[in-house]
């Protein structure tokens, strides 16, 4: 009892209210089609995601960074296991079956990653600033995760997987001369990489760039999205009443592209409230700094936190029309129970440092 006193119930609190708005939303998307039981699934994760926060919370901190490089070759482990042994759904291959549910072990590499790169950068004796001599075994470790994930294909996963290294690689502390080599050598790799995606990948890059190149074929998700988002106005057609949603314009609206439906229901108003409570969330996560007494404790706090915005920011961008379509659910709010009970447990390993101060 003397540990649950000490429990900080804000990150729980804005985690369960904006997974409760979502599970509104997906009622919404869902409603009258053959998905209309998700919404009752998707609360039964929220309570798996509970006792995944409390899981993160109560985890003992040595266990987590002794456990670190154990806990990452065995995801990777899965993740080479899935390519040939996964559940196929929707063309590709990613899911593990258990139990009647289907769980994505992706998302637990985000965590996996993040642990292992923090254990790395606090056990090694040379300081900072790291050159390309010293950062790349974790480059390795990036690449090591972010590969199989791409091979399912989920690309938007994988490149993901590489994004929320970045702020733990500059938090660890980086020369600018391996910043430079690094972004010239993405820069000299990105034509090689756009030729050897499938032609649905290649697709929603051209889209991007000239969305209206194909409207009603491999753009048509971003132009439908688009003008939900923008027939919203201030304070959206209301609960249930959109009709780029009801009329199933939006394709899969209950997940890449809820924000599609919150903005044309709620409005302007609504995607403030959202975005406020998002921006909170994860300043008051970063906040947790301050307990974060040793450099692997900074580097989970500071990776945790700023995969939660960097994946909120990209999903938004994408159903906006502002970046390409990568097939990524906007955490706590989109369906899908891997991506909830991971988030929640990522924000209790945050908390739990408090617990500890």
């Amino acid at each position: 009892m003397k540990l649950f006193r000490k429990l900080d119930p804000v990150p729980l609190l804005c985690a369960a209210a904006l997974s409760s708005a979502g599970i509104a939303v997906i009622w919404s998307a869902t409603r009258g089609s053959a998905y209309a039981g998700l919404p009752s699934r998707q609360g039964y994760w929220l309570l798996v995601a509970f006792a995944a926060f409390f899981l993160g919370y109560f985890a003992d901190r040595r266990h987590l960074e002794r456990g670190a490089y154990v806990f990452f070759g065995g995801v990777l482990a899965i993740l080479i296991a899935l390519l040939a042994v996964g559940k196929v759904s929707a063309g590709v291959q990613r899911w593990v079956h258990f139990g009647g549910l289907n769980f994505q072990p992706s998302e637990l590499a985000k965590i996996a990653l993040i642990l292992a790169l923090a254990r790395y950068f606090s056990r090694l004796k040379t300081k900072p600033p790291y050159g390309l001599e010293e950062i790349s075994i974790p480059l390795l470790m990036v690449a090591g995760l972010a590969l199989p994930v791409a091979l399912q294909p989920d690309l938007g996963s994988g490149l993901l997987l590489g994004l929320i290294s970045v702020p733990i690689f500059f938090f660890a502390g980086i020369r600018r001369s391996a910043v430079l080599v690094l972004g010239l050598g993405a820069a000299a790799a990105a034509p090689s990489l756009f030729f050897s995606l499938k032609e649905y990948q290649q697709n929603r890059i051209l889209n991007f760039l000239n969305p209206e190149r194909d409207p009603l074929g491999t753009g048509y998700h971003v132009v439908q999205s688009k003008i939900a988002i923008g027939s919203g106005g201030m304070f959206g057609k209301g609960f249930q009443q959109g009709t780029q949603s009801q009329l199933r314009f939006i394709p899969e609206q209950h997940t890449d592209f809820i924000f599609s439906v919150l903005a044309e229901e709620f409005g302007f108003v609504g995607v403030v409230l959202v975005l406020g409570l998002v921006l909170f969330l994860t300043l008051y996560l970063l906040g947790y700094l301050e307990y974060a007494k040793t450099k692997f404790a900074v580097l989970v706090v500071v990776g945790l936190s700023c995969a939660f915005a960097i994946q909120t920011s990209i999903n938004i961008a994408m159903a906006a029309g502002l970046l390409p379509v990568v097939g990524l659910p906007l955490p706590l709010m989109s369906y899908g129970g891997s991506s909830l009970v991971v988030t929640f447990l990522g924000f209790g390993i945050v908390a739990g440092y408090r617990r500890r101060r």
